[in-house]
Order: C-alpha cells, then structure tokens, then sequence
C-alpha cells in the first residue's frame, strides 16, 4: 500500500500567529517540530494500517519545514520549492490514498490563518463558479488520478469545510478557532494519539473515494487589488472580468492548478 502525504503548517496544533509560519519568526523553529512530529503520528497509523511506502510532500511556504533528521526513517521527503505541482507534487495514480495534514480554512472564513495559497495575493478563487481553498483544490488533483483523500487535520473551520467537501473524510479537528490569530490548541500528546488513531481508521476506510472534476475547468482568481489582477494578463487566455478579478478556461483540473501557480507568482511580482 502507497500512501501520500502533504503538509502544511497553519493547520498544525499550536501555531496560532504568522510568527511560527516563516523563516526568522520567533516560534517557527517550534512550529517545525510540532509540524515534524504531527506526520510522524499519522505515519505511524498508516503502518499501522498495512502502508509499505510513504511519501511526504512539505507543502508549507519554503518547503522546506520538516525537520528531515527527526522523520520517520522508512519515507521518503519531498522538500524545496519551485515545485510544479506544489503542495501536490509527486502525486500520481499509483497511490492508494492522500492525506492532507496541518491544513487550513480557506480565505475570508473565520479559520485561523486562513487564507488561501498567498494570504497577500489572493482574496478568493472559484473552479467552475465554485470557492475553493487549498484543501478541495489539492483534493481534486489527487482526484485527477484517481486517488481519494482520506484523511486531513487542521481547526474546526478546516474540518468543516472538509466534511461539507468530502463527507466521509477522517477530518481531525487539532484545535478550535476563537478568531484568526486565537485557538483553543490541543496539547500536542495528546494530538499525537489522535492522529495516529484516524490514520490507521481513514486507510481501512472503504466509503472515501476520489473527488473528481472531468473535463474543462473554469478557474476564477480574485486578487487583493487591481494591479495584481492587471499583471496577469500577460498570459494568453487570461481574462479581466472585474477591476481585481481574473478567470482562465483551463482544458483539466491539472492545468488550472499549474496556470494558478504561476498567476499568483506573477501577481505577487505587481504588489506595491
């Protein structure tokens, strides 16, 4: 059995503020090893479960969170940017089952540290008039090829959005938002039973299958601002629909999840 692993780190028990999120922050070398040690749990109930290959994709900011020399020593990291999948690369029909652990609500909910992709660049995105954060839009390339997401942690705003999405997901909810910068948090033992215990239940789980997203797909990005939208449109095929509002008609689901990549990186280009 083959598993995939992406993860996050706003969805992890603890982080609370953008100070455990990036490089510098006074509580990110923490955030690393909660986020390092959260996997860990959800490897351990995969094995569990019969998993004889896992591959774990660092899917936060830098890519490059985990701590590797605290990982299980029986997976394999993907670690580094400039992925072309991003926080779904190395994704591919010959996995059995995706989990997507540390997530977050998406932007403009009341999740903490919701946002969705770039909390800077993007105020909202749509596939075929559909909002979307980055749980259902990574759910839908794993669907792509076929595989279901099984399992995902995360606040209460993520696991939420995660059952209305996918309604028999193992959704782990690893603390509760009072607001975007407070949670009720979980302490991160106890957290570790959790997840190892939804693990190893979410692969033996028969009812999840693949969300799937056939044929064309309209993706539909708002962006913070009017320039940012203006700076994309050096892209054939992209079309301004409102003064900070885009949408591209993409022929599957995989291209709107690379053409979505490298429009936000040209409109973070165009922030003043």
């Amino acid at each position: 059995m083959k598993i995939y692993i992406s993860v996050d780190i706003e969805g992890i028990s603890g982080v609370t503020n953008w100070g455990f999120t990036h490089e510098g922050g006074y509580n990110y070398e923490r955030a690393r090893m909660f986020m390092t040690e959260e996997v860990n749990a959800v490897i351990r109930g995969a094995k569990k479960a019969g998993a004889e290959e896992i591959l774990v994709n660092d899917s936060h900011g830098p890519m490059t969170s985990i701590l590797i020399e605290e990982l299980d020593e029986d997976v394999v990291l993907i670690s580094g940017n400039k992925k072309i999948l991003g926080m779904m690369e190395g994704i591919d029909n010959t996995f059995d089952a995706v989990m997507l652990i540390g997530y977050h609500g998406r932007h403009n909910t009341s999740g903490i540290l919701a946002h969705s992709y770039n909390g800077s660049v993007v105020s909202e995105i749509k596939l075929n008039g559909r909002v979307v954060g980055e749980f259902e839009f990574n759910s839908l390339v794993a669907g792509y090829f076929k595989v279901p997401v099984v399992m995902t942690s995360g606040d209460n705003i993520l696991t939420s959005q995660a059952k209305e999405f996918n309604k028999n997901i193992e959704a782990v909810e690893v603390k509760k938002s009072h607001s975007r910068y407070v949670g009720e948090c979980i302490q991160p033992k106890r957290v570790h039973k959790m997840l190892e215990l939804s693990a190893e239940k979410a692969i033996n789980n028969k009812s999840v299958i693949p969300n799937i997203l056939e044929g064309k797909v309209e993706l539909e990005i708002a962006f913070m601002d009017s320039g940012m939208a203006e700076g994309t449109l050096c892209i054939p095929g992209v079309q301004l629909i409102a003064p900070n509002r885009i949408k591209y008609k993409a022929k599957d689901i995989i291209e709107a999840y690379k053409i979505r990549g490298g429009l936000l990186t040209l409109a973070g280009a165009w922030m003043r």
